[in-house]
């Protein structure tokens, strides 16, 4: 279980770099035959793992903006 996040943009920030990471591992090679191998249903759970996080990516980003919180940040990408 994890805490509540401080604020919307260290929410959508950390669901970014959630989801950036299964992405990275998603293109490893084996990783890619490993899934190419998994049952249908455990594929949908990946599938829905991506949808929630970017849910709450947009839900925290909507967030920021009705809060008038859309201040620029600078990330190391």
């Amino acid at each position: 279980m994890h805490k509540p996040f401080s604020s919307p943009l260290d929410a959508a920030m950390i669901n970014v770099e959630r989801l950036s990471a299964l992405a990275g591992l998603l293109a490893i090679e084996d990783v890619v035959s490993a899934f190419a191998n998994l049952s249908p249903l455990a594929q949908v759970a990946l599938f829905g793992t991506f949808e929630s996080g970017l849910v709450e990516v947009r839900t925290a980003l909507l967030q920021m903006a009705k809060n008038g919180d859309g201040r620029s940040i600078s990330a190391p990408f």
